[in-house]
């Protein structure tokens, strides 16, 4: 196996914050709350200004869950919380995990490109 190559800085790429919510959580793209089943709301503080919280599969946003097989449904519960790139990941994933609608909470691994050697 070859060794991975970083990419260019400047590429415009940035390492997110992956989250999986609690079930029967959601985030509500348009208010920027997350919500409960429950109607219990959240809204996200302690991130910086510009940040962006975003779901990894954003074709499953605001499907009907009646209508998605189990396998998707626990894909609705995995976003990206996407920071500015002059703040680091690792600063924010203890803030980001202490909020009450996320079960976990990680950097995200660093992207690279394959090596051409």
């Amino acid at each position: 196996m070859l060794p991975a190559v970083r990419l260019p800085s400047g590429s415009g790429v940035r390492t997110p914050i992956d989250i999986k919510l609690k079930p029967k959580w959601h985030f509500d793209t348009n208010r920027r709350v997350f919500v409960s089943e429950s109607g219990e709301e959240f809204a996200p503080r302690g991130l910086p200004k510009k940040s962006r919280i975003v779901y990894k599969v954003p074709s499953l946003v605001g499907t009907d869950p009646a209508r998605l097989s189990k396998s998707e449904k626990d894909l609705q519960r995995y976003m990206h919380v996407i920071l500015p790139p002059s703040e680091s990941p690792a600063r924010y994933v203890d803030v980001v995990r202490g909020w009450p609608p996320v079960a976990a909470a990680h950097v995200a691994p660093e992207i690279s490109l394959p090596s051409t050697a």
